[in-house]
């Protein structure tokens, strides 16, 4: 398999779920846990439980929460090329009990520094969206655009008044695959970008890339607990298998590497964490 190199954000995730609704100044019963999360990480994680060899270009410090995030991506065989950073990133997830989740975000930028980590021999270059908020990107932006690898581009969450300059740096990057969900390719406008590109929804997924459209639907299964880390986990099928066949995919490839994804993010939906297992993957501490 070719190796990839995934440049994103590795973070420590506080995973909350209360049992009871929220009620201010009062002390209400919740499941919480600790690990790692941030969207490299996920597709990193997925990717090396999925049998591929898979750098990640992110930011770390050498501090508890650090130490945390590294140990366990390590385990599960992921190799880093970390920036350093005087704190890692940490993220409080709150779920409900359909599963929707409210963020808040403590990240780092390092995309200003991610430039000299990029791996020569990487045959897949994943780009976390997040790096093209940054306003010190642009020197990594031409980077991964100048780069020889095949260019993966991941969308995010853009505030309203960053929407024009994530859109320029996207253009600028010129990735051969652009994923979204769909929120952020209407906001994005992602069709304004001649490349291929994805976008999921609750329903399914379509794929445009050259003369191929091809669109699939969601297999049926029960409800989602946490949809945390499922657009990651799709990103990772995705590559997985279209990494293994000669660009572009014919349809029929490409209609099964978009089956393939969908379910293994339903999958994930269907655990509680960015992180944890499902059927069939493989790694340091699987069931």
């Amino acid at each position: 398999m070719p190796r990839v190199t995934v440049v994103g954000d590795a973070l420590l995730d506080v995973f909350t779920c209360p049992h009871d609704p929220m009620r201010p100044g009062a002390d209400v019963p919740a499941d919480i846990f600790l690990g790692p999360g941030g969207q490299g990480a996920n597709i990193a994680l997925r990717l090396a439980r999925r049998g591929v060899e898979v750098t990640l270009v992110c930011s770390l410090a050498d501090d508890t929460a650090g130490q945390l995030v590294r140990a366990a991506l390590e385990a599960e065989g992921v190799e880093f090329a970390a920036v350093p950073a005087t704190v890692t990133g940490t993220v409080v997830i709150l779920a409900d009990e359909q599963g929707e989740r409210t963020m808040m975000s403590h990240r780092t930028s390092f995309a200003a520094k991610a430039t000299d980590a990029l791996r020569d021999d990487a045959a897949w270059l994943i780009v976390s969206g997040y790096l093209l908020l940054e306003p010190d990107a642009g020197a990594f932006v031409r980077a991964v655009a100048a780069h020889q690898a095949r260019r993966v581009l991941v969308g995010c969450a853009v505030p309203e008044d960053t929407v024009a300059a994530w859109r320029s740096a996207a253009a600028t990057l010129r990735p051969d695959l652009l994923i979204l969900n769909t929120d952020e390719a209407t906001r994005l406008d992602a069709g304004a970008v001649p490349i291929g590109r994805v976008v999921t929804h609750a329903g399914g997924a379509r794929a445009c890339i050259g003369a191929l459209d091809v669109t699939v639907a969601t297999p049926a299964g029960p409800p989602a607990v946490d949809t945390t880390g499922a657009g990651d986990a799709f990103a990772a099928a995705l590559v997985d298998r279209l990494s293994a066949v000669p660009w572009p995919p014919s349809a029929d490839v490409l209609e099964a590497a978009l089956n393939e994804a969908t379910a293994y993010a339903g999958a994930v939906t269907r655990t509680r964490g960015a992180q944890a297992f499902v059927a069939g993957e493989r790694g340091a501490s699987a069931p």
